[in-house]
């Protein structure tokens, strides 16, 4: 008589916490924290990255790979040919035997893998110093912003953030140029788990400027759904943005990798930077809020 096995959820996160690799089925040798179904014709399991990682350069003899991307962004590059091959969430791909590959991924991704049979017959390739360079590499999603326009794909994602307007002693307001956009911008970013937005407001200006900065006031909401980001990952965010009025109570900024440079922009400047559709609309909140006091909810 046959069973049905079950591999709790709540087992599977606290295993993902200290490893990047579980398995659920498979000829394993190793033991796992959790409970897996021994099976010699497969494997299946999850290979979850919460930082940047990259995949030696390698190959398998006789079996094949099949891969789910559940969420993020990855690519591997085909040794042989040089060609890079991207797959964001909800792709499905295959490598066959004897493809030598090199794979680096995005912080965040996770990928549902089955490995046909199970069997250990990785082998290690070499690779030159050009595709060693490009594994290394930490990957950078590009961002595009769409404001009001027709052409914006649709959402696929809402994550909570939080901005601070930050003044300086002289009345003038931090701005980073990003990365991904090439975009001047004030700094923030998105709720973690287990803290307030007030909290991820501070944690973010911290770690995007080195500044302690004093939390003051709330100048506006920002929900409109006309306001997109498409991220080159794959995700489409509608916006949903707090902006708070803070104050430095340091001046010594160091950035983070997300910025190349930053500006104490007098207000009365602030137009003349290249920023986003979206960003000048919190520009001109922000002056309004400093002058007449007013906030802003949309």
């Amino acid at each position: 008589m046959g069973k049905i096995i079950k591999i709790e959820n709540a087992d599977l996160a606290e295993a993902l916490k200290t490893t990047t690799r579980q398995y659920f089925v498979g000829n394993l040798s190793r033991p796992q924290k959790i409970m897996f179904i021994r099976d010699d014709r497969l494997e299946i399991g999850i290979s979850s990255y919460p930082a940047f990682q990259s995949e030696p350069a390698h190959k398998h003899m006789t079996a094949t790979e099949y891969q789910y991307m559940i969420s993020g962004w990855t690519e591997y590059m085909d040794v042989d040919s040089g060609e890079i091959y991207e797959f964001r969430s909800g792709d499905f791909y295959a490598i066959e035997p004897d493809t030598a590959y090199s794979q680096r991924v995005k912080a965040g991704t996770n990928i549902l893998f089955i490995k046909v049979p199970s069997v250990n017959d990785k082998q290690l390739v070499e690779i030159d110093g050009e595709q060693l360079r490009w594994l290394q590499e930490k990957m950078r999603t590009v961002r595009t912003d769409f404001y009001y326009r027709k052409d914006a794909p649709a959402a696929n994602s809402i994550r909570p953030a939080a901005a601070v307007a930050i003044l300086n002693s002289k009345r003038e307001l931090l701005m980073l140029h990003r990365r991904d956009n090439k975009k001047w911008t004030m700094p923030g970013g998105t709720l973690e788990f287990g803290e307030s937005m007030t909290e991820c407001a501070l944690r973010e200006v911290k770690e995007e400027s080195g500044l302690n900065v004093e939390i003051i006031d709330i100048i506006g909401t920002y929900t409109d759904p006309n306001i997109r980001i498409a991220y080159s990952d794959g995700e489409v965010r509608q916006e949903f943005t707090i902006m708070y009025y803070g104050e430095a109570l340091n001046y010594d900024v160091s950035l983070d990798d997300e910025s190349s440079q930053f500006q104490w922009v007098p207000l009365d400047d602030l137009a003349k930077l290249p920023l986003a559709d979206s960003q000048k609309r919190r520009i001109e909140d922000v002056l309004d809020y400093l002058e007449n006091g007013n906030r802003k909810i949309i």
